[in-house]
């Protein structure tokens, strides 16, 4: 009988990134629920806010790192790895281009 891939465990190391990854892509949909509601708080009070497109860039930087979490919680391996590595790269891009640049 032979062992098949799945029946193996899974290194500590992979558990620990992709757990990281995890709490990276939950930090950006609270990132991107706060830039929602500071939004529609400068909106309903007259004020600049960050805008529309900022907004928007968070909101798919969230949706690209909870989609790439999900896939990446099912798999195993460097197709896992990479997955939580878009997570990562996803939030960096966003930080860096709303926040940062």
């Amino acid at each position: 009988m032979t062992t098949v891939e799945t029946d193996l465990p899974e290194p500590r190391l992979a558990r620990v990134w992709r757990g990281l990854s995890g709490a990276f892509a939950a930090g950006l949909v609270l990132l991107a629920l706060v830039m929602i509601g500071v939004q529609v708080y400068a909106g309903t009070r007259d004020l600049p806010g960050p805008g529309l497109d900022v907004v928007l860039g968070h909101v798919l930087a969230a949706v690209i790192a909870v989609v790439a979490q999900l896939l990446a919680d099912r798999r195993r391996g460097w197709p896992a790895a990479a997955l939580s590595l878009l997570v990562v790269v996803a939030g960096a891009v966003a930080l860096w281009l709303f926040w940062w640049a």
